[in-house]
C-alpha cells in the first residue's frame, strides 16, 4: 500500500510540475503598489504566484542618441530610495525583481547608439544601476524613442551588459512585440534570458514566439502575455497553449490589487486550482 502511495505521489508531483509555468509579471507603480506581487499565492502550497516581476518603467532620456541618460520619474525613485522594503520583501520571498528600462519619446533609446565606447559606457551605467538598487536584472523595453534605429546597438548593449561580471547570475530579458529587426543579426538572442511578446489584445497569438526560434532564442525562454485589463486573449487560453506547446511561460501585464480572479483563472488552466490573497498586513493595496 505504502508502494502504491508513493508512486501516486510521484506521478502527482510530476504532472503537476510538468503544466508548471514561470510567471512574469510588470507592475505600473505609478499607481500601484509592487508589494502587491508578493500577495498572490497559490492555493494548493501557499507559495507565491508570481515568480519574476519588474517595475515598470525607469526611461532612456537624452538629445544625443550616443549621450542617453537613465532617468526615473517621482513614483519610481520614491520607490527605490524610500519604499525600498517593498523589493526585498519580494526578494526574500523568491521572487526575482527587474527593472524596466524603456524609451521616452526622446532622441535615445536601446536601437539609437552607434558609438562603439559609448555603447560600452551606457551598459556600465545599467550594471551599476542594477546593483546600486539590488535588483535582479533589467528589462528591455525598445519603444518609444524618437531616433534613427540600427541593428547594432541594442544586442551591442545587450553583449556588454551580460559580459559584465558585475552582472553574473541576474536577468537581462526583453518585450517582445513581432520585432524581428532586432534579432535580425543573429547576436541579440545569445545573451537574453527571456523575452515575453506582447501578444495581449491579439487573439491570434498562435505563431507570434517561432520566428523568434528561427533567430536563435530557445525555446524554453520565451513567453507569451496575457493584459488584466484585456479578455482577449484570455489568460487559460495562452496557458493552455503554452503547455501544449512546451514553452515556459506567461507574461502578465499590468498587476493590480483587484487582479485575483485573472490570475485564478490562469491558475485554474495551468493546476486547476485558485490563487488566494496572502493574509499578510497590508495585502492588497
Amino acid at each position: 500500500m505504502k508502494n502504491i502511495l508513493y508512486s501516486f505521489f510521484v506521478l502527482y508531483f510530476f504532472v503537476a510540475n510538468a503544466n508548471a509555468l514561470i510567471k512574469m509579471s510588470y507592475v505600473e507603480v505609478n499607481s500601484n503598489e509592487l508589494a502587491n506581487v508578493g500577495c498572490y499565492v497559490r492555493s494548493d502550497n501557499l507559495t507565491p504566484f508570481i515568480n519574476i516581476t519588474s517595475i515598470f518603467a525607469a526611461n532612456i532620456n537624452g538629445d544625443n542618441p550616443n549621450k542617453p541618460e537613465i532617468y526615473f520619474n517621482p513614483q519610481v525613485i520614491n520607490l527605490l530610495n524610500n519604499n525600498y522594503e517593498q523589493i526585498s520583501n519580494l526578494q526574500k520571498k523568491g521572487i526575482k525583481v527587474l527593472i524596466t528600462l524603456l524609451g521616452n519619446h526622446q532622441n535615445s533609446g536601446w536601437s539609437c547608439m552607434t558609438n562603439l565606447n559609448d555603447k560600452i559606457k551606457f551598459a556600465k551605467n545599467i550594471v551599476n544601476m542594477v546593483n546600486k538598487y539590488k535588483l535582479d536584472g533589467v528589462d528591455i523595453d525598445d519603444e518609444y524613442s524618437n531616433c534613427s534605429a540600427n541593428q547594432d546597438s541594442l544586442a551591442d548593449i545587450a553583449q556588454f551588459i551580460k559580459e559584465d561580471s558585475n552582472f553574473k547570475g541576474k536577468l537581462l530579458t526583453k518585450a517582445l512585440f513581432s520585432d524581428y529587426y532586432s534579432f535580425a543579426n543573429q547576436k541579440l538572442a545569445k545573451y537574453l534570458d527571456y523575452g515575453w511578446e506582447m501578444s495581449y489584445s491579439h487573439s491570434n497569438y498562435v505563431g507570434r514566439l517561432s520566428p523568434y526560434i528561427n533567430y536563435g532564442v530557445k525555446k524554453e525562454n520565451l513567453f507569451l502575455g496575457v493584459w488584466t485589463q484585456y479578455l482577449s486573449p484570455s489568460p487559460s487560453s495562452v496557458a493552455k497553449y503554452l503547455i501544449n506547446n512546451k514553452y515556459s511561460g506567461v507574461m502578465i501585464y499590468d498587476i493590480k490589487s483587484n487582479s485575483q480572479s485573472f490570475l485564478s483563472e490562469l491558475a485554474q488552466a495551468e493546476y486547476g486550482n485558485q490563487v488566494r490573497v496572502n493574509s499578510l498586513p497590508n495585502c492588497l493595496k
